[in-house]
């Protein structure tokens, strides 16, 4: 003699275990935050202070705090400075660095060989804002 069991029997554990693994997925999803976007501005300023440039990036970078965004502004003014600082920022995680005046061979290139999650822009003064804004989404 052969006793079976009934479906209802196995089917009702077997869909509460389902609704509460698919539960544990959507309440994990709901807890996780954005991490708000950490940038960069470096301004080389070789030949002495250039008010206007720095102006224009400590604006660029109000925006972008403005917008949520982790933001902050460095001014250099030799090419090893250029290098430091861009190698500091790209090892403490920034997701980009926006440079006006930067030389790729010493400061950009190997930085962004070193650190490639690191997203290393040079722009020209006049394209600034818009490539701030740009990282900052």
């Amino acid at each position: 003699m052969t006793h079976r069991l009934p479906i209802r029997r196995i089917a009702l554990p077997a869909i509460v275990l389902a609704v509460l693994a698919v539960a544990g997925f959507v309440f994990q999803a709901e807890g996780q935050t954005v991490r708000p976007a950490r940038i960069a501005v470096v301004v080389d300023t070789p030949q002495g202070s250039d008010p206007a440039l720095v102006e224009r990036a400590e604006a660029a970078v109000a925006a972008a705090r403005a917008g949520g965004a982790g933001a902050q502004l460095r001014v250099t003014r030799t090419a090893t400075e250029q290098l430091s600082v861009t190698h500091y920022l790209a090892a403490q995680g920034y997701d980009a660095i926006v440079g006006v005046g930067l030389e790729r061979s010493v400061a950009v290139d190997p930085v962004s060989a070193k650190y490639p999650d690191t997203t290393i822009a040079t722009v020209a003064p006049g394209a600034l804002a818009a490539a701030v804004a740009t990282a900052a989404r």
